[in-house]
């Protein structure tokens, strides 16, 4: 499977966060003098290791938007078969999924047969 150059970028930043691939640093304690190594992070705003705690401010703050309403999650998904045509034209696949699941909510949310409660 050929990735997009990327996508490479950054599974090799995760892979290498935090340890001696991308350096570090040696604290020592100034009471014991105990040693205590610390691996530079890789900083990529994937890498739940170094962007975790922006992720969940990110919540914090979309949570606090909300209305007073009931909400309802709703998942698109593709058949497992098509993820090599999604590697290759992304663009076309998932513009397609897009606008048939923009359709479909469309449809669901003007139709009155739907019981949502």
């Amino acid at each position: 499977m050929n990735l997009p150059v990327h996508v490479l970028k950054t599974l090799r930043a995760i892979q290498q966060c935090r340890t001696s691939a991308l350096g570090g640093h040696v604290d020592a304690c100034s009471s014991c003098g105990t040693l205590h190594i610390s691996y530079n992070s890789c900083r990529n705003r994937h890498c739940p290791q170094c962007q975790g705690h922006k992720r969940v401010q990110w919540i914090q703050k979309r949570e606090a938007e909300l209305l007073p309403t009931v909400y309802y999650h709703v998942v698109f998904t593709l058949p497992a078969e098509l993820n090599p045509l999604c590697l290759e034209s992304p663009r076309l696949v998932y513009g397609a999924l897009f606008e048939s699941a923009w359709q479909t909510l469309q449809k669901m949310g003007a139709a009155k047969i739907y019981n949502w409660a």
